[in-house]
């Protein structure tokens, strides 16, 4: 039972948070010069300064829509928020800067309208919400004058909701996660960013209900995985910042998922085969700077499919996306912020031999994000 993520990346990873970020199509591993570096690239926190914090909120609408012979079906595209929170310290007289984080590195829900025809199937779901919440230490220690290194620890919450027609599902647990990250500078014109986020695993401890019948303790193992970004950062001079990153994520950990402890009243065993494949996000960036503190970013990002057609679930419907971004903003010097709009076109998928037969269509997606952020020096 995976909840949707939708837009920001493949499968359920949410690869946007904050919203200068965003505005550069998310290249901003080789960057990371504000508070969000705690999850972009946690050795960029050696290049600020005294204390800061910085707020982000992520909104997205996923306008899926799905049609076969029968009838055209729609995903819920009600706005969905992501908000996130980070704080930074440099310890005076010292090589050492700590930073704590809020956000969700997968999340998001779905919900399919209650017309569509894997609804009147018992075997599908058709609505999920999944929450996955880190709280994030790092600690990034500048090496050298051109070389910065971080590692950090996390506690993860996460929780997660699932219906079918059939069977409900809940649960949560919680466990812990880890990253290590590099800066190079060899020079102010280029610099190298490097990124890795640890899988973690989970078993969601809940309650199943199957319609009509009862309730029953149950569980369900999953691992959220590893993804590795590697980002290079031109600057051709203090008014230009060009990025290209390179985005992986190891979803070939995501295997059969299967709801432990309830009898096979279902006509089959209550289980999944998700099967997923590996992916990568293709991230290019620019922004340019202008006077008195304002600042202009634009940015592309492709995101390859990470689902198989055999395997796909409508509460995942995954397929390879563009994503266009623009934003604008203003340092004032103590206080900055961004504000960040999004338009994602995915490009259309035929599903036609899917193992539940209600899932064969052809699913289309053209939908819109918005991001803001705001920050504050002491």
């Amino acid at each position: 039972m995976i909840a949707a993520s939708g837009l920001q990346s493949a499968a359920t990873r949410i690869a946007y948070i904050d919203a200068f970020a965003t505005a550069r199509g998310n290249a901003f591993t080789a960057t990371a010069d504000n508070p969000s570096a705690i999850f972009y690239n946690g050795a960029g926190l050696t290049q600020i300064e005294g204390t800061q914090i910085h707020g982000n909120l992520f909104t997205v609408s996923l306008n899926y829509s799905s049609k076969s012979n029968r009838a055209k079906d729609y995903l819920d595209d009600k706005w969905q928020a992501v908000p996130s929170l980070f704080v930074s310290h440099h310890i005076a007289n010292s090589p050492l800067t700590v930073g704590f984080g809020v956000y969700s590195p997968f999340g998001l829900g779905a919900k399919w309208s209650s017309g569509a025809d894997i609804v009147l199937d018992p075997r599908v779901p058709y609505e999920a919400d999944l929450v996955y919440s880190k709280y994030h230490v790092v600690v990034a220690w500048k090496a050298t004058d051109e070389l910065s290194l971080s590692s950090g620890l996390s506690y993860d919450y996460t929780d997660i909701q699932v219906k079918s027609n059939a069977l409900e599902y809940e649960g949560n647990d919680n466990t812990l996660g880890f990253s290590i990250a590099a800066l190079w500078q060899p020079s102010p014109q280029h610099s190298f960013g490097l990124n890795y986020q640890a899988k973690t695993e989970v078993t969601y401890d809940g309650t199943s209900t199957i319609v009509n019948i009862g309730k029953y303790k149950s569980k369900s193992d999953l691992t959220y995985p590893e993804s590795i970004i590697f980002g290079y950062s031109y600057r051709p001079n203090q008014k230009w910042n060009i990025e290209l990153n390179v985005d992986w994520t190891n979803w070939d950990r995501v295997d059969d998922l299967v709801i432990k402890g309830l009898p096979s009243v279902l006509g089959a065993a209550p289980s999944y085969e998700l099967k997923w494949n590996s992916s990568f996000i293709w991230e290019l960036g620019a922004t340019h700077y202008l006077k008195d503190g304002w600042i202009i970013s634009a940015g592309y990002t492709f995101i390859e499919n990470a689902v198989p057609e055999k395997t796909l679930l409508p509460i995942v419907p995954d397929s390879d996306r563009h994503a266009f971004s623009i934003g604008f903003g203003r340092d004032h010097g103590k206080m900055y912020w961004q504000v960040t709009c999004q338009y994602i076109y995915g490009i259309d998928r035929k599903i036609d031999n899917n193992v539940y037969e209600s899932v064969n269509s052809d699913y289309e997606l053209d939908s819109y994000g918005a991001a803001f952020s705001v920050g504050y020096r002491f």
